[in-house]
C-alpha cells in the first residue's frame, strides 16, 4: 500500500471524457436521422400530403385507436428504424395514449428490412419473420387499445 501512488487527474477523468465523446457521437448519429425525417414530415404537412396519408390509413388504424397520421411513424419504424419513427412522432400531435400504442407496435416490429436478413441466419425465413413480427405488432396494438377502452383511457 505504501508504494501505491494516488490516481492522477487524467486517470480519474479519462472514463468521463470517453463517455462524453461516445454520447456526442451517438447524439450526432441520431440527429442525422431525426432532423431530416422531421424536415420531410413538416414539409409534407405544409404541402397537405399528411392529410392524404391520414385519410388513406385512417380507417385501418382506427382498430388500434390511432389516427391516420400515426401511419407515418409506424411505416418508418417498421421499415427504416426506431429513430426515424421518433422523429415522426415528435412532429405529430399524438396523445400519450396514441404514442404508447404506436411505440408498442414499433418496438414489436421494427427495422424489418435490416433485421429480417439477419434472422435468416438463425433458421427463420425472412417472410416468416416479417409476418410474425407484423402480426405481433398488430395484435399487441389492438390488445392495448382494448385495454385502454376497458379502463376508460
Amino acid at each position: 500500500m505504501e508504494n501505491a501512488s494516488p490516481p492522477s487527474n487524467n486517470n480519474i477523468l479519462a472514463p468521463a471524457w470517453k463517455g462524453t465523446l461516445k454520447a456526442l457521437r451517438t447524439a450526432l448519429l441520431l440527429a442525422k436521422i431525426i432532423i431530416p425525417v422531421t424536415f420531410v414530415l413538416v414539409t409534407l404537412d405544409k404541402l397537405g400530403w399528411l392529410v392524404a396519408v391520414a385519410a388513406l390509413f385512417g380507417p385501418m388504424l382506427k382498430i388500434f385507436g390511432l389516427p391516420g397520421e400515426a401511419a407515418l411513424p409506424l411505416l418508418l419504424g417498421f421499415f427504416v428504424n426506431i429513430y426515424a419513427s421518433l422523429g415522426a412522432i415528435a412532429v405529430l400531435s399524438l396523445s400519450a395514449r396514441e404514442i404508447t400504442i404506436t411505440a408498442l407496435m414499433i418496438l414489436t416490429c421494427h427495422s424489418l428490412l435490416m433485421e429480417s436478413p439477419i434472422l435468416k441466419f438463425t433458421g427463420l425465413r425472412p417472410v416468416s419473420s416479417v409476418l410474425l413480427r407484423m402480426g405481433g405488432a398488430f395484435f399487441f396494438g389492438f390488445l392495448l387499445n382494448l385495454v385502454y377502452l376497458a379502463i376508460g383511457g
